[in-house]
């Protein structure tokens, strides 16, 4: 195939031979590259650099002037000559246009017999596209409103077909699971501020040590040197699960209401869609969110008919990581380096109290970049100080909120709203921990005359890895009116 590109490629700049740099390797100049890509893309340039340089270490000689090469330059220049003509006379109809367009590319794609095939890995990166089935009742219905056609637009009573619907999340789902999987398990805002874990395992503990030194001098023996000093922390990896029951004829109004706002049309937000990406996802991103910072654990045990005080409750789900700092500070002996320990932040002393904080931090971190992890209402609360005390400053930094003459920048966390709390630590130490097994992942629908239930199952937790390197403010807990 790469003689029959090499030609096209010769053919479209006009040239006989690809210049040759000082090493004695063919290459394309940034103009050419411009007139291929104007013509076929970027793709295609990538593929062909890619395919020169690989034929060229194989050892495979270039020969632009070999007679199989110049005989398919002749064959597409004639090609081309023979559309130019026809579309400067006009003379040609559509199909003769199309023909000939479809012989140049057709040329331009012939695999050489002797290629061997490329077996495809999974599916990254590749983007699968689903297409709804236009004979399924709800499907209709929603294209005859789009059409304007009243005489098929039937009760929504009727609009449903759930055993088609339920086939159709099907194939959605089995499609796009990788898809859906990285919206389920990354995309949320305060996951890409952590190190990402994925493990089938049920509990995760740091492996690798805290290593203060590892610099010595010479000797001709093993001598092991630097002081092991970290606490690791068990980071579960939860079991969670979603069970959200729909009643599709309710929801129909709302979908097309939503595919009118956003100018869409069936084909490219069906109703399976739909019921994933906007009525499930963004909530379920919400509620995680929430879990992954103040949640706390409960185990329940299901009532006889299956229901319990904790089940379902967002909070109950999972050990947030503010819950997993406040069980810390509980245990007695901890490494974690506690800050203001006793001190209620305020608008009158919270500038003072925070920027005294630098001291506390161990050295080997006070002079790196540090986030410091915090409730967004404690970062308006600094700002409103800030302001107060140099009304005529802007803040020194435009992109980020910087503690003035650290490296140590504010990272608001949405889940921390409302906590009063802040932590300062490495990005490598705060890990979110994921499912590895693309298996345990499950998604999947069930009917029940007019209704669905939705039922997402997976592993998610996060936390913090070494203790030493986790430098924590908690608010002080508040006494109870009237004592004990």
């Amino acid at each position: 195939m790469f003689k029959q590109i090499l030609a096209l490629v010769l053919s479209k700049l006009g040239m006989s031979q690809l210049p040759v740099n000082k090493e004695g390797s063919s290459f394309l100049t940034d103009d050419m590259k411009a007139k291929l890509t104007e013509e076929w893309g970027d793709k295609f340039v990538t593929k062909f650099e890619t395919e020169l340089a690989e034929a060229e270490k194989a050892g495979v000689k270039i020969d632009a002037e070999s007679e199989d090469v110049i005989a398919l330059r002749s064959q597409l220049d004639k090609m081309k000559t023979d559309l130019d003509a026809a579309l400067s006379s006009k003379k040609e109809t559509a199909a003769e246009k199309a023909e000939l367009e479809k012989k140049v590319e057709l040329l331009s794609k012939t695999e050489e017999t002797d290629k061997p095939k490329e077996i495809p890995v999974g599916n990254m990166g590749v983007k699968r596209e689903f297409k709804p089935n236009m004979g399924y009742a709800h499907n209709k219905y929603v294209d005859a409103y789009f059409r304007g056609d009243v005489g098929a637009m039937y009760s929504t009573d009727t609009t449903i077909d759930t055993a088609e619907l339920q086939t159709e999340f099907g194939k959605y789902v089995a499609g796009g699971k990788v898809d859906i999987m990285r919206s389920l398990m990354g995309d949320l805002t305060d996951t890409q501020f952590m190190t990402t874990i994925v493990t089938d395992k049920t509990e995760w503990r740091a492996a690798q040590a805290d290593i203060d030194s590892v610099l010595q001098q010479f000797t001709p023996y093993w001598t092991p040197s630097g002081k092991v000093t970290f606490s690791p922390i068990t980071i579960k990896n939860f079991f969670l699960k979603v069970n959200q029951p729909i009643k599709p004829a309710d929801i129909i109004d709302q979908y097309l209401g939503y595919m009118y706002d956003e100018n869409l049309t069936p084909d490219q937000m069906p109703i399976v869609k739909y019921i994933v990406d906007e009525l499930i996802l963004p909530k379920l991103a919400e509620d995680l969110q929430v879990a992954m910072a103040k949640g706390e654990f409960v185990e329940f045990t299901p009532a006889g008919d299956g229901t319990a005080a904790s089940e379902g409750h967002v909070l109950a789900s999972m050990d947030g990581y503010v819950t997993q700092l406040t069980k810390l500070k509980a245990d007695v002996g901890n490494k974690v380096t506690w800050l203001l320990d006793g001190v209620a932040l305020s608008r009158e002393n919270i500038l003072e109290s925070i920027e005294g904080i630098v001291s506390s931090i161990a050295p080997k971190y006070r002079n790196k970049r540090l986030p410091i992890y915090i409730d967004p209402d404690l970062v308006r609360l600094y700002n409103l100080a800030y302001r107060d005390k140099f009304p005529t400053t802007k803040n020194q930094d435009v992109n980020e909120n910087r503690l003035d003459f650290t490296n140590f920048y504010f990272q608001p966390m949405d889940g921390m709203i409302g906590t009063g709390a802040f932590v300062l630590t490495p990005k490598e130490n705060f890990k979110h921990t994921m499912s590895k097994n693309h298996n345990e992942v499950k998604i999947y629908l069930q009917v029940l005359n007019y209704d669905v239930k939705v039922f997402i199952e997976f592993r998610k937790g996060c936390g913090f890895a070494i203790q030493e390197a986790l430098f924590a403010y908690l608010p002080p807990v508040e006494e109870p009116e009237g004592g004990v």
